[in-house]
């Protein structure tokens, strides 16, 4: 069964030949953070950690850590992290990180939301392979796995038995912080390909995969009505944070819950926010 390590900062100064000889040739790198106030931020690490993994043949994935307690802020950094991406080879799936004490009470609904709003952004924008990473406590208390099961399952369960014991399918399977292997100093959290979650797919154009139904292929126009229209940072349209004027035209980059997201300029400024909102009858 392939062992793959999933690497950050925090694991220092790696030397991939090293680790290619000691059996692990596939790794998943830590792109960054997400944050609430979109102060998205690089890992110190990640462009010199992917450089060095590709001249040594490895399989290469990616994730970012999310600190995000919104919907808007969620989009924001899905497309910072497809920025990130841009022109790098992808292997495994590009996966979110949701396991932070800050958002752990946003609820199973806000929080699942957040895990397809970024889905499906990267299908949208032709990643091939997309997925969730979380602890088993959060799969079963804190998502609704039923909602995340079109995508790629990355489960963080550390136990010394031979399998997780999660009852639904999983892709990727972390089962220890405490792994030790050559070219890595100190500990590596090691992982177990449990299905099939090395492929290439090399930034190719592709189409969204099937189920992905509530997604644009390709962003639309979204023109208001006769009345002001709110915009709000949540799907559940509870924090309201502007409004679109009479007639107003703007980008739409997708639906998620059945609200349109909208990308839309603040009155006076080259400032954009992007948010959700209720009016259905505005796609052109």
């Amino acid at each position: 069964m392939k062992k793959i390590v999933d690497i950050s900062e925090h694991n220092g100064n790696i030397d991939f030949k090293k680790l290619k000889q000691a059996g692990i040739d596939t790794c998943i790198i830590r792109i960054g953070w997400i944050g609430n106030k979109e102060n998205h931020t690089i890992d110190k690490k990640f462009e010199e950690y992917y450089k060095e993994a590709r001249k040594n043949g490895f399989k290469i994935g990616f994730y970012v850590y999310s600190y995000c307690k919104n919907s808007s802020t969620v989009l924001s950094g899905s497309e910072w992290v497809k920025r990130q991406l841009n022109g790098k080879y992808i292997d495994l799936p590009v996966f979110i990180d949701l396991e932070d004490n800050t958002i752990k009470n946003l609820g199973k609904e806000e929080l699942t939301s957040h895990a397809t709003i970024f889905c499906n952004y990267l299908l949208k924008h032709n990643i091939k392979k997309v997925g969730v990473y979380a602890s088993l406590d959060w799969f079963k208390n804190k998502l609704d796995i039923n909602k995340l099961l079109d995508y790629k399952i990355w489960l963080a369960e550390w136990t010394k038995k031979e399998n997780h014991s999660f009852k639904y399918r999983v892709d990727l399977w972390q089962y220890t912080s405490d792994g030790h292997v050559s070219g890595i100093l100190g500990r590596v959290d090691l992982n177990k390909c449990l299905c099939n979650c090395v492929e290439n797919v090399d930034n190719s154009v592709e189409n969204v995969e099937k189920g992905q139904k509530e997604v644009f292929e390709v962003a639309k126009t979204y023109k208001n009505g006769s009345t002001p229209e709110d915009v709000y940072s949540d799907s559940l349209l509870k924090y309201k944070i502007g409004s679109l004027n009479k007639y107003e035209v703007c980008e739409c980059l997708g639906i998620v819950n059945s609200r349109y997201i909208v990308k839309y300029k603040i009155d006076g400024t080259n400032t954009y926010k992007v948010g959700f909102v209720k009016y259905h009858g505005g796609i052109k």
